[in-house]
């Protein structure tokens, strides 16, 4: 098994633990609390070398607190038993080929390989397709305008996916106009979907590494652990402008601030990834930060308190469940078991499954 690949994975499997230990994150995420910092620049989930970079090691997180990253030789030992066979460039031009170049193959091609090029011919063979603008809009190896009309058009192909709107805001929020970027926020309601296609992208991403060699668990489990999630950064980035704007703008604008910070973590805490649900509970707690005693709550009627408790009882609930991913390299079935439920039914619930299937003979 390649280093890169455990570069890749290893790096996957940190970002949910550095969220779960940072003292900032765990311990109630309000910056109105005297012992908590600001939160954290958001680890990336998923980070593999480009490709013809040189192999490196998995390289610890300096936030201390931080629970120790899986073992090279754990994590290879993992990955051996789901089977998993990372194509080279050459397995993948050749399936490309095969397939009929198709969109989502590209995209799926140029996550393996962390290859922006790939992508972007993804974007060249349907550049109407919603899961490849949202894909090249949320990184930042593109250039900035380029980003912006991708989320534009994003937006277009789907007005009722509330996260093109926040993704545009993120995007021009140091470019426009203040109140017009809270204007289009405020507009957006109960009604609309939060899109973020990280589903479409593990389906991508297994299909493609079933078709180059790997067996469907194995392909499944990579999914689940090495999908992108760029998005998140913008929007982390996105909410921390929020809270800065709230505490200085005028109490209408204030109000929306908030209000629309609120409402983009409610939606990330919602997905189905663990990450997302992380980050998203982080920015619940933020849009409270430094409350005023007379400004209307964020959440229609959850008081700060009541907020605070069930951001820290979804935290234990997810830091108790992720012990149970040790029960993986006990069997290909459970690894099948674990991931095909991952990716249908969200992390959670599959955790729950792994969790019930622990016996005392597994070590």
């Amino acid at each position: 098994m390649s280093r890169a690949l455990l570069t890749h994975l290893g790096s996957a499997m940190a970002g949910a633990l550095i969220l779960l230990c940072l003292p900032g994150v765990s311990n109630g995420l309000f910056h109105g609390d005297d012992d908590i910092p600001p939160l954290s620049p958001l680890p990336q989930k998923s980070k593999r070398p480009p490709a013809g970079s040189p192999d490196t090691g998995p390289s610890p997180p300096s936030q201390k607190g931080t629970k120790e990253l899986p073992q090279a030789d754990s994590l290879e030992a993992l990955l051996n038993v789901a089977g998993i066979n990372l194509p080279s460039r050459l397995e993948l031009e050749s399936y490309l080929a095969a397939s009929n170049h198709p969109a989502e193959g590209y995209l799926a091609a140029g996550m393996i390989l962390q290859d922006s090029a790939l992508m972007r011919e993804a974007l060249a063979r349907d550049p109407s397709n919603p899961h490849t603008l949202f894909a090249l809009a949320s990184r930042d190896d593109f250039p900035s305008a380029d980003r912006i009309e991708w989320a534009r058009q994003l937006q277009e192909e789907q007005p009722q996916n509330s996260l093109a709107t926040y993704l545009l805001a993120a995007l021009t929020w140091e470019d426009g106009t203040k109140s017009s970027v809270l204007e289009n926020l405020g507009q957006t309601d109960d009604g609309q979907e939060f899109q973020s296609f990280t589903s479409a992208s593990m389906v991508a991403l297994s299909e493609t590494l079933r078709a180059t060699g790997s067996n469907p668990g194995g392909a499944a489990l990579y999914a689940t652990m090495a999908v992108d999630l760029p998005h998140l950064s913008p929007l982390l980035a996105l909410s921390r402008n929020l809270q800065d704007h709230a505490e200085h703008a005028p109490p209408g604008e204030a109000v929306t601030a908030r209000q629309s910070n609120a409402a983009l973590g409610s939606s990330l805490a919602a997905e189905r990834d663990l990450l997302s649900q992380l980050v998203g509970l982080s920015i619940q707690g933020n849009s409270y930060a430094n409350l005023p005693p007379d400004a209307p709550l964020p959440l229609d009627g959850v008081h700060p308190e009541a907020l605070k408790l069930s951001i820290k009882k979804r935290r234990n609930q997810i830091r108790e469940l992720s012990g149970a991913t040790e029960f993986l390299h006990a069997s290909p079935e459970l690894i099948e078991g674990y991931a095909t439920r991952a990716m249908v039914l969200g992390e959670i619930e599959a955790l729950r499954w792994l969790s019930s299937r622990a016996t005392p003979s597994i070590e």
